[in-house]
């Protein structure tokens, strides 16, 4: 007995995609976290490099957003 093509079986749980946003701007995030949930993506908010990563560390995203210019304070 074969099976047709679109006789498969849906998966047993749906997998939200999400994002990892590390933008330093307040308004620049909000409006990007804004766009990605309306798109139907989990958003995941990093507030530094060593913040992302240790969001890496755990999880893969779909997509990563890096704002071009990351504050960084000056060393003392």
């Amino acid at each position: 007995m074969s099976t047709a093509p679109d006789a498969v079986d849906a998966p047993a749980a749906a997998v939200t995609p999400w994002v990892l946003l590390l933008i330093h701007d307040d308004e620049k995030r909000r409006t990007i976290r804004h766009v990605c949930e309306d798109a139907g993506f989990a958003v995941e908010v990093a507030v530094d490099a060593r913040d992302a990563i240790d969001c890496l560390k755990v999880m893969t995203p779909s997509l990563v957003v890096i704002e071009d210019r990351l504050y960084r304070p000056l060393p003392r």
